[in-house]
């Protein structure tokens, strides 16, 4: 439940503080609407809809007042259909409670209230959006006024007419910058607001340089200096103003998660407003949005829990807008100012106490939809669990029809959900930040695989088993998730709460299954037993994840003793009640057998649940805490599971006594939860002891029990330590020693590796712990070595020093498995799952990750690339990395296979192993340079690396397509093949992985990244050798800015980020400057794709140049050099691009030398020697050659007409400039005849040009023109002998063409000037009509005669 400012409709504090109390308002009339059973609120219900009405009109006289006011066309249309559907709505409000008032019993009347307090909730919202809109548009359109009168103050050519357009300028700057800062401090997004303030600070630093420039360039016009800072300055100032624009027109959204959940921020916002409240403290506290996010959120959550719980809290959050109306009503009343605040007072007394009666209802409310949710997700999960699984054990050759299990997905499904809600309720009241992101990635982890979850529904209908197979692993997967979003709650909830609510909900099951048993209803009681069963399960595992929180062992241990206690009661419940349900029918004969375990069992839980608050805990030196800790492994998450069983049988028709089943697999599962892997050992060892006392008399029998397990929590092999000391044993004890400083020395070895991928404040703690571990070790070994040996040494010091040491460990742990990260994770889920069974595959899988990285450590090794990396790291130490990773594989899989050891040392070995690997990965991105591109999210990744590639496979084929040499024209393209290859296969790789990847598949997906990555430093500097002269220059800036950025803090005469702007800006400067002559040369290639292909290319020259700058200068303004692949990958790309427009403007043949040096000049970075002001086509550039073909094909003739168009695109006046320059100094009768038909070219082109624009459409006299000027530029090309006209008498029908459709615009043309009403306009008709008569008469005449077709050209125009 987020606010309407987390969705970005609301931007602005003031349009808050008026939908906030409205809303309020809203929400207290629906909620009185609700209780209109209770008569008193009857008079209330039809005062708050008269207060809906008058506000509502209000609203709309004010809103009508500001509205003819403004002349914004968009406001009048839009408010004023809103403003009446507003007041009408209002009415309605007020005609719907007084109708409830005469009828209160009437749904229908209630529906209509609640229907018109919705519409007019959002016409309000709707009409403040509107006037919002509207104030953006007028500062929006202040910005474009600046940018105008910045255009005409950078066109300003003397001082006179500077200061004028300077006072105009800062006229309209100084209107928006009143406008933006009102703005500013209106907005509810600080970001916004602060992005703002930034952008009006950056105009105000700009004024006094922006003058400095103008004067200057007006006094020296010809300095290149002052001409750069000018154009410098006015793109700032420009872009300054576009970023206010865009910044206006952006919405507004919520940040990264707080300090805490939502709810639980605006409570404790509220209740710290009401420690202190008075009048003048609510005045822009906003109180209103405060009060109203908090019920509305209660609301919510309210609607989706039990009845009982909805009532209360429905009715606390009545009450809190009671009083909030109150405390409203006391601000606005004229009463005496100390009675006010004597009133206002006491009344925010009242409403501070209901909020803290809501907020406890709210936890409650929260804690019972957890228990609900779970229990009912559970029993749903297992139902499909079984399903799956017996549809996979059934006989392959059976034909399965699986709608069936449709039901159950779907289900399953809708629990999800429900527990995704849930999830969002209880992360809304999180009190801390650790909590509340944990709460947050559990919930985002669980909706995702709800998204892959959901197509199976469909998938069902094609019968395929591999559907169930694919639903059976997401079930698992599914297990997993909620299992860790389980243990997100448990720290969010008070496990106190929970574990009361939980007893109070076995009380209630118990009171079930007692009238199940008095009806004798087997279906019911059965039905109870499993609730009864499920919540135990459910507030054991809570405890449990309390006890691993805990950092006081004496607490923890004390507290276990209790959490056994349960558990064997519970065990004790289950076993009666496999005996009450054995046959068809209840068995009487058990039940009392069943009701006092059931007393004990909530006995026990009451107890546990005051051990707790530290109660009831087992003296220090009491033998029961010995037994309380033993090594556990992790238990499935699912509480029901086994019980869950039942429900499938009983579907399919099972055994006569299901439960009989379900108890003893129930009871088998805490068997073999109790003696896990590590436990076997441990409990060989005990009975070892207790085998021995047997021969001892029976006083002796007493002492014994000391030698069972102790009261600390510790470490399976400090475990083992302390139980040998006490038994003397020194052999084994020597041996349990070796492994204590095998497990002490692996850490140590793994702290200190980790340094290298660690931060700051982490390795300071790293070698702290490491310190004290190298301390402690020793003096654990030697104490225990003393204790064993000496019959007079208590064993207080060994359990000290044992703690500490399984203490220090997990600090350790918790420091090093997030460095780990997955190669931790993946080789531990594989050997823990195959431990001390371990078969070939996994020894085989380490050793073919090790292969892997050998492989991609000798390809790096190979390739000559150059270290990226300024430090020391280099090839050589990368190969000692390698040998240590190498090392430590040996080592585990050693350990694996040799059957012996515990799992604290398995794990110990896997967070070293996992290390040594993120070290060497670590290694490898830093001698290529691509560290911060790796450690990008994987989506982030993949994206970066896919494009990446696809640039430089771009860059590859363009730059063979340039090279002379045919060797390496075939050698790019085999890179470029082989690039892609990898490319494909790293995407598979990276989609194959799992929630959990395994050993393989991590390191399938890690390895291709680095293999790719080398691909990509290879093939980028033979691109770079390819296209060297084109990206010397780009290089140049790049450097320039990595030296800026790491020598920011040096006092440096020459200012490096000056350096970098002008190199930029000239850089740019002359790559704009060259695209441009290349976008005038495109239009004299005769190949339509190959001109559209360079244009493309061209374009992105244009952008890229503009994109590689920015990025270049991010680093120089922010000191921080990241992600240097892109960024040459984007250099390698830009300059095969320029390299390549290059190649293929020198192919052509008509277009200027000049014009082509002048290209490759800009593109290559330099300027040229000779600066010449080009005309946009050269005067000697060669005609477009058209086809003369006669059977000329309906697409070929298209591709002509697009070729005119395209060329029809010429600035005709700089032609007519440069042509007429130029036939001053030619002399002779051809040159004259080439001055002539060139003239004829451009006039032509410029005619088509002009009629293309027009909108042909219902426009009779624009299609002939269209047509004429058609006519007229092919007459012009067959001058040149090109063109569709063959021949002279082609030629001179076309002019025949052109008289008969002169003729017909002449018609239309009187027409218009016969019925024109301007007289002035219809005379300069008639003169157009004549002189068109007048041209034509000639033009007849000639096509008549023996002229020669120039002639004839000549005087059609």
């Amino acid at each position: 439940m987020t606010s309407l400012f987390g969705h970005g409709l609301i931007r602005t504090a003031a349009v808050e503080q008026v939908v906030a109390p409205i809303a309020s308002h809203l929400c207290h009339l629906v909620l009185l609407c609700d209780s209109v059973e209770e008569p008193e609120h009857f008079s209330q219900l039809e005062k708050a809809a008269q207060a809906v009405a008058k506000a509502t009109e209000n609203m709309t006289a004010v809103a009508s007042r500001q509205l003819a006011l403004t002349e914004d066309a968009i406001s009048h249309m839009e408010m004023s259909s809103l403003l009446e559907s507003l007041t009408v709505s209002g009415q309605h409000v007020l005609l719907a409670a007084q109708k409830l008032s005469i009828q209160p019993t009437m749904v229908e009347h209630r529906e209509e209230l609640i229907s018109a307090t919705q519409n007019v909730f959002l016409s309000v919202v709707k009409v403040l959006i509107v006037d919002d809109d509207a104030t953006v548009r007028r500062i929006v359109s202040a910005a474009d006024q600046v940018l105008e009168c910045l255009s005409e103050l950078s066109s300003s050519s003397d001082m006179k007419s500077l200061l004028k357009s300077f006072q105009v300028f800062s006229e309209a700057l100084l209107h928006l910058n009143s406008l933006t800062l009102e703005r500013a401090h209106s907005l509810q997004d600080p970001r916004q607001t602060k992005q703002l303030l930034d952008s009006l600070e950056t105009l105000r630093r700009c004024i006094s340089m922006l003058h400095t420039a103008m004067c200057t360039t007006i006094k020296h016009p010809t300095s290149q200096q002052t001409q750069a800072a000018k154009t410098y300055i006015l793109d700032r100032v420009q872009s300054t103003v576009s970023d206010i624009i865009t910044t206006l027109k952006s919405e507004c959204h919520s940040g990264p998660l707080g300090p805490c959940g939502y709810y639980t921020e605006r409570r404790n916002n509220l209740l710290q407003l009401l420690n202190c409240f008075s009048g003048s403290s609510i005045q822009g506290s906003g109180f209103d949005s405060l009060v109203r996010d908090v019920v509305f959120h209660c609301i919510v959550v309210a609607n989706s829990s039990r009845k009982e719980f909805q009532k209360t809290v429905v009715g606390h959050c009545r009450y809190i807008l009671q009083f909030w109306s109150d405390i409203k009503k006391i601000l606005k009343s004229s009463e005496d100012a100390d009675d006010s605040e004597l009133s206002l007072e006491k009344t925010g007394t009242l409403l501070m106490q209901q909020i803290q009666m809501l907020d406890k209802a709210l936890m409650t409310t929260v804690l019972y939809q957890f228990l609900d949710t779970f229990l009912t997700a559970s029993a749903t999960s297992e139902d499909l669990v079984c399903a799956t699984r017996q549809i996979l054990d059934a006989d392959s050759s059976t034909k399965m029809d699986l709608i069936f299990i449709q039901p159950l997905v779907e289900d399953f499904i809708s629990c999800t959900d429900t527990i995704i809600q849930v999830a969002n309720f209880i992360s809304a009241v999180a009190v801390d930040a650790k909590s509340l992101e944990s709460m947050e990635n559990s919930r985002v982890c669980l909706a995702r695989l709800r998204e892959q979850i959901a197509p199976f529904s469909l998938e069902l209908e094609d019968n395929s088993v591999q559907t169930v197979q694919k639903l059976h692993d997401m079930c698992q997967k599914w297990e997993e998730v909620t299992s860790q979003l389980y243990d997100a709650i448990c720290d969010v909830m008070d496990v106190r709460e929970i574990t009361s609510i939980g007893i109070d909900e076995i009380i209630t099951d118990r009171r079930g299954c007692d009238a199940a048993y008095r009806e004798q209803s087997y279906k019911l009681f059965l039905e109870h037993v499993t609730s009864l069963i499920c919540h135990m399960k459910l507030v054991i595992r809570s405890v449990r994840r309390n006890v691993d929180r805990s950092d006081n062992p004496i607490y923890r241990n004390g507290l276990l003793v209790l959490l056994k206690q349960a558990q064997s009661s519970q065990t004790k419940v289950a076993e009666s009640a496999r005996d009450m349900l054995l046959g068809s029918s209840l068995n009487v004969e058990v039940y009392s057998t069943f009701s006092d375990d059931v007393s004990t069992v909530i006995k026990h839980f009451k107890v546990l649940r005051e051990g707790l608050d530290g109660k009831q805990h087992p003296h220090l030196l009491s033998p029961l805490r010995e037994g309380a800790r033993q090594p556990e492994t992790s238990q499935s998450f699912l509480p029901v599971k086994d019980s869950c069983d039942l429900n499938w049988d009983q579907m399919i028709g099972g055994s006569d006594s299901p439960v009989l089943e379900v108890i003893q697999r129930d009871s088998h599962a805490e068997h073999e939860e109790e003696h896990s892997d590590e436990e076997i050992k441990e409990a060989v060892l005990t009975h070892k002891y207790d085998k021995n006392d047997l021969k001892i008399p029976a006083v002796s029998t007493v002492p014994n029990l000391i030698h069972k397990p102790f009261e600390f929590d510790l470490l399976p092999l400090l475990y083992e330590v302390v139980t040998v000391t006490k038994g003397k044993n020194v052999t084994v004890l020597n041996r349990a020693c070796t492994g204590v400083l095998e497990l002490s020395n692996c850490y140590s070895q793994a702290t200190k590796e980790a340094l290298a991928v660690a931060d700051a404040i982490d390795c300071q703690t790293l070698q702290g712990f490491r310190a004290e571990l190298v301390s402690l070790t020793p003096l654990l070994v030697l104490t225990a070595q003393e204790t064993a040996m000496s019959s007079a040494m208590s064993t207080e010091r060994i359990y000290k020093y044992s703690t500490q040491f399984s203490d220090l460990i997990n600090n350790i742990r918790k420091v090093l498995l997030p460095l780990a990260g997955a190669w931790y994770h993946a080789v531990y889920s594989e050997l823990q799952g195959n431990w001390q069974t371990v078969t070939a595959t996994v020894p085989q899988q380490l050793n073919d990750v090790m292969t892997l990285c050998a492989d991609v450590v000798q390809l790096l090794t190979l390739s000559d690339l150059p270290s990226r990396c300024e430090g020391q790291e280099t090839l050589s130490v990368l190969h000692s990395k390698l040998n240590k990773a190498q090392n430590k594989t040996k080592n585990l899989v050693e350990f694996s296979t040799s059957l012996e050891g515990q799992v604290d040392q398995l794990e110990a070995l896997c967070i070293h192993w996992g290390l040594s690997f993120q070290v060497l990965m670590n290694s490898l991105d830093l001698i290529l340079g691509t560290s911060t591109a790796i450690n990008l999210s994987p989506q982030k990744q993949l994206l970066m690396m896919s494009e990446n590639s696809l640039r430089l496979q771009e860059a590859a084929r363009l730059t063979s397509l340039n090279c002379k040499s045919a060797y390496k024209s075939k050698q790019l393209t085999g890179y470029q093949d082989e690039l892609r290859t990898l490319t494909e296969a790293y995407l598979k790789a990276a989609e194959e992985l799992d929630v959990m990847p395994n050993v393989m598949q991590l390191a399938k997906s890690e390895f291709l990244c680095r293999h790719l990555l080398i691909k990509i430093r290879i093939l980028s500097g033979h691109l770079s050798k390819a296209n060297k002269d084109y990206n010397v220059a780009l290089q140049g800036i790049v450097s320039i800015a990595y030296f800026a950025a790491e020598h920011f803090k040096e006092n440096n005469p020459e200012d490096p980020e000056q350096k970098f702007e002008t190199a930029a800006q000239t850089l740019f400067e002359n790559v704009r400057s060259a695209t441009k002559s290349v976008e005038d040369c495109l239009n004299y290639i005769r190949d339509p794709r190959a001109r559209s292909n360079l244009r493309s290319i061209n374009d992105h020259l244009s952008f890229q140049i503009s994109d590689i700058i920015s990025r270049t200068r991010l680093m120089v303004e922010t000191h921080y050099i990241c992600d240097t692949l892109s960024l040459d990958v984007q250099i390698q790309c830009w300059s095969a691009k320029a390299h390549y427009v290059v190649e293929e403007i020198q192919k052509q043949e008509g277009i200027h030398q000049e014009a082509k040096e002048h290209i490759r000049a800009g593109l290559q970075g330099r300027t040229p020697e000779v600066v010449k002001v080009l005309a946009t086509i050269p005067f000697k550039a060669k005609e477009m050659e058209f086809r003369s073909d006669a059977t000329m094909t309906s697409w070929q003739k298209g591709a002509t007409e697009n070729v005119v168009t395209a060329e029809s695109n010429v600035n005709v006046a700089a032609v007519a400039t440069y042509g007429t320059g130029n036939m001053e100094t030619d002399e002779g009768a051809g040159s004259g005849a080439l001055k002539e038909a060139s003239s004829l070219t451009y006039t032509s082109l410029f005619l088509k040009q002009k009629s293309d624009s027009w909108d042909p459409q219902d426009n009779r006299i624009v299609q002939v023109t269209r047509k004429m000027a058609e006519t007229i530029c092919y007459m012009t090309q067959y001058l040149k002998k090109k063109g569709p006209l063959l021949n002279k008498e082609a030629f001179v029908t076309a002019a025949k063409d052109i008289i008969s459709n002169c003729q017909s615009v002449t018609q239309f043309i009187r027409v218009i000037a016969n019925h024109c009403l301007d007289k002035h306009c219809a005379v300069e008709l008639s003169l157009i009509v004549e002189q068109i008569l007048t041209i034509t008469n000639q033009l007849n005449i000639i096509s008549r005669s023996e002229e020669p077709t120039h002639q004839l050209s000549m005087n059609i125009f």
